[in-house]
């Protein structure tokens, strides 16, 4: 029973952790504790399972890491420099479209909590 639960929250909290992180270390532990935190207010999570579903979310982003690591040398052996250097270009403009609307997602946050 445990596990199933285990696994349908994991299905269904996936996706969140596939989410761009805006910064660094800290960002990934807070995002991880907020998720947490959503499931024990819906789920009534016991303190054992909040525990092991915050390791459980670690180790599961420490492999999406190296998987994520490994496609890129991977990628690096199969494409051409120049492919590469397109692939760079193409990765920048895309985080920078990303930027643009999380810029704007958080400043239409900003005037909704002021009105």
């Amino acid at each position: 029973m445990n596990t199933k639960i285990i696994s349908m929250v994991i299905a269904l909290a996936f996706p969140l952790t596939v989410a761009a992180y805006p910064g660094g270390k800290g960002d990934h532990e807070q995002y991880r504790a907020k998720k947490i935190e959503r499931l024990d207010k819906e789920l009534k999570l016991s303190d054992d399972q909040k525990a092991k579903i915050d390791v459980l979310y670690k180790e599961q982003g420490e492999k999406h890491r190296v998987i994520h690591e490994e496609t890129k040398l991977q990628l690096k052996t199969i494409l051409t420099p120049e492919q590469n250097t397109k692939l760079e270009e193409m990765k920048q403009r895309r985080h920078e479209k990303w930027r643009e609307k999380h810029q704007e997602r958080k400043q239409e946050k900003s005037e909704t909590t002021q009105q």
